[in-house]
């Protein structure tokens, strides 16, 4: 009789449980050899979990069944199949179907009698449950760690840090965190993902993290660098690594990236003053308009001028009864008003307020204490240690502290929302290089440099985002 051994083990299993697959091996092999049966083959999963069928070696057994090189499977134990009831009773099903006899050596398991195949479910149900346990077990065990600040590393340890396995902390790599801050300053200061990296691939050529184009990506749209983690949606505070940025830092680099997206929606416009004017008469924004010729009975495109949407794009039912009847400019006049006010321009310090350093990072941490506080005045109640009386008054006092902290929070975000992200030497030095850029380049500047272009009739009035 052709024999196969199947061994399948997990890495906790055979840790814990002594289900290495060399002690699988030696007993089944023992138990075929005094059985007198030919070893047809030896079927090793190790590392693979038993939550599904889907294993190279199970695969590959299955295969032999279907090919008829197969008379019994011998197993260690029924869960070494799988820890699911259905997937064991459509494996036997499957043996029965090509005259495949299973046995379990741990349970002793006679499948041709009615007792047989009612124990083979009852021992299924329960690995199956026992794996469910252990399932549920670990995901409790990772909430509790996480709610009490404790970041789980994934395996290999994040750009930055390093695993102390014995401390169960991860300690900063001065020299990685210093690629960090400096990534995070070039992309504020208007860096895309790609010329980042390829910033950073030039200047830290020895840093083996950057592999691809968009590996800066994570990097930056990652709050663990400020020393918080995400866990089921919620932001927690670290407290087994410390952080490499502000959280305001953090914040400038996500608005930049809404801004480079919203950017990159006008790259290709030919007009140099998109989105930055506004009309004085009816508060909508001006547009460009181009006006067709025929040049030898071609059709081209000249004359392009900038005017309100309210009478370039005059539609009733937006606009009202008539169109509004503020001036057009002609795109280059007005184009070169701005550019000369720009390369005149005289600054030393933005007009924009800006967001008070710490201060949202302190309040994120004060809100994590206070729902600490309001579990353990929960557990307080439960035990009957306060009363209901008690336990509702201080709850709602402590939530009225929670919404007033996220009050400010939102406050102080959307004033670092409106802050620039960039510093006044690069706008002096984007300055300087404005008569050779690009008009993307150009335009980028003046939406940096510019709050709005206001046009009153023959009045055009430039506000600042410097002074």
């Amino acid at each position: 009789m052709k024999a196969a051994i199947y061994c399948r083990v997990s890495t906790l299993e055979q840790a814990t449980d002594g289900y290495s697959i060399g002690v699988q091996k030696e007993k089944l092999s023992a138990y075929a050899t005094a059985q007198s049966y030919d070893i047809a083959g030896i079927y090793s999963d190790e590392g693979f979990s038993g939550k599904d069928l889907h294993r190279p070696a199970m695969e590959r057994l299955l295969a032999a069944v279907k090919a008829k090189q197969i008379d019994i499977v011998l197993i260690y134990k029924l869960d070494r199949l799988s820890r699911h009831v259905k997937d064991v009773l459509e494996l036997v099903e499957l043996f029965d179907k090509y005259s495949v006899t299973l046995y379990s050596l741990n349970e002793n398991l006679d499948l041709s009698s009615p007792f047989g195949r009612a124990a083979l479910k009852m021992s299924a149900t329960f690995s199956e449950l026992e794996r469910e346990t252990i399932v549920e077990r670990m995901q409790m065990g990772k909430a509790a760690r996480a709610r009490s600040g404790k970041y789980t590393c994934p395996g290999k340890s994040p750009f930055g840090y390093k695993l102390d396995k014995k401390t169960d902390r991860m300690e900063i790599v001065q020299e990685e965190a210093e690629v960090i801050r400096d990534m995070y300053e070039k992309y504020i200061n208007g860096f895309s993902f790609r010329k980042l990296y390829a910033y950073c691939k030039e200047k830290y050529p020895h840093v083996r993290y950057f592999t691809n184009s968009m590996s800066c990506k994570p990097v930056i749209e990652r709050p663990m660098y400020t020393g918080y983690f995400i866990h089921n949606g919620e932001l927690i505070k670290a407290t087994n690594y410390d952080p490499i940025i502000s959280y305001e830092t953090y914040l400038q680099a996500q608005e930049a990236i809404k801004r480079n997206a919203t950017h990159r929606e006008h790259d290709n416009t030919p007009y140099l003053l998109t989105g930055l004017i506004v009309c004085a008469k009816c508060g909508r924004a001006y547009c460009g308009k181009r006006r067709a010729h025929k040049v030898a009975c071609i059709e081209k495109y000249a004359y392009t001028s900038y005017g309100c949407t309210a009478r370039i794009k005059y539609n009733r039912a937006e606009h009202g009864e008539k169109p509004c009847d503020n001036e057009l400019y002609p795109t280059e006049a007005l184009d070169n008003l701005v550019a000369n006010m720009v390369q005149n321009l005289q600054f030393t310090e933005f007009t924009i307020p800006q967001s008070s350093t710490g201060l949202i990072d302190k309040l994120l941490l004060e809100n994590g204490e206070l729902k600490k506080q309001k579990e353990r005045l929960l557990d307080l109640y439960l035990g009957e240690s306060i009363d209901k009386d008690t336990y509702t008054n201080r709850f709602d006092e402590i939530n009225k502290h929670i919404q007033k902290n996220l009050a400010v929070i939102d406050n102080e975000k959307q004033t670092l929302a409106a802050s620039p992200t960039v510093s006044i030497e690069y706008l002096k030095q984007k300055q300087r290089e404005f008569p050779t850029a690009s008009k993307k380049e150009k335009r980028r500047l003046l939406q940096q440099l510019i709050k709005q272009i206001v046009i009153d009739g023959d009045k055009i009035t430039v506000n600042w985002t410097v002074k």
